[in-house]
Formats: C-alpha cells, structure tokens, sequence
C-alpha cells in the first residue's frame, strides 16, 4: 500500500518475557525497538513494530492456546480494550526513532458456539488479546477511537512519517481519495 519495497525477517525473540512487568505502552515500545535492533539490515533501515491489547492497565500479548485464547477473550467480552502499536525504524548508522499509535475498541460478546468457530479457525492464535479484527474478530468488536490501521496491521500515519523522515519515499495512501 505504501509502495516501499520491504523484506520480511522474523525477529527471533522471546515477547512475553521481554515485556514481563512493563505497562502496555513499555511494552509495546521494547518490543518494537528490541525487533528492529535484532535483525540485520544489511546497510538498509529496519522497521520493527508491536501491538499490545491493554485490559485495564494490563498487557494481554498472543495467546499460548486455544483455552488460552478462549480464557483472554472471555475478560474482554463487554469491556473497552486499547489497542497500543509502536512503530521503530533502525536507520543504518544504528539511530532509533519511533511512533506509538493508540486505538480504543469496544469488545461485544458473543455465544460459545461463536466462540468456539472463532477459536478454531486459528484467526486468533497470533493475535495480540486473541482479537483479529481483520478477521472473525470484526464481528464482535467496535473502533471507538483512533486508527483502524492500527488496530488491524500497521499505524499507517505514523509509519509514513518514519519512513520520510528517514528519507525514503512512500504513497500515502489517503492522497488517493
């Protein structure tokens, strides 16, 4: 979307021990710094990112298990959840800078049956708090605030105003309305 060409390379990191004690916003912001400082970029910048879901004050990472999965959505039913992303970009010369974006959702309830389809297509296996909004997820929560890029992929705005400030050209996708 943002027409910059990109190379994936997983960060090989342990996130839940990382993140262990840190508020959603710390959390979020090591990581995303912790996966842009561990992989090489071959003289090129690397952007690392992260999504925490914050149940009042508390990190909800990726499930470990469908009971876990099933365990962290049932908290969340009713209840009004932040979705935390911060963006980092390792230049070259090993200079950081980061972005956090931070969306509000609503997250409705749904029926064990519901749940159960939910759990079972593996939409939420590696999903921040088990919500894939992009997915079956949709159905049951609400963007109340902020950026829905945020909630489903990458902070959009704040990850074009990385990438310029780090010189390289990106589309903005908003200039094609």
């Amino acid at each position: 979307m943002l027409q910059v060409p990109v190379h994936v390379i997983p960060a090989d990191l342990d996130e839940a021990e990382l993140s262990r004690g840190l508020d959603p916003l710390e959390a979020a912001v090591l990581l995303a710094k912790a996966k842009a400082s561990a992989v090489d970029g071959n003289g090129r910048p690397v952007l690392g990112a992260d999504t925490v879901i914050s149940l009042n004050g508390e990190v909800l990472g990726k499930p470990t298990d469908p009971a876990h999965g099933e365990a962290m959505l049932r908290r969340q039913f009713g209840q009004v959840v932040q979705v935390i992303s911060c963006v980092a970009l390792r230049r070259p010369n090993g200079d950081m800078d980061d972005r956090v974006a931070i969306s509000t959702l609503q997250v409705g309830e749904i029926d064990d049956a519901s749940l159960a389809e939910y759990l079972s297509s593996g939409e939420a296996d590696d999903k921040a708090g088990a919500l894939a909004v992009q997915g079956g997820a949709k159905a049951f929560t609400t963007l109340v605030d902020g950026s829905r890029s945020n909630v489903v992929g990458l902070p959009l705005t704040e990850t074009i105003e990385l990438l310029r400030n780090a010189g390289i050209t990106v589309h903005d996708p908003s200039d094609d309305r």
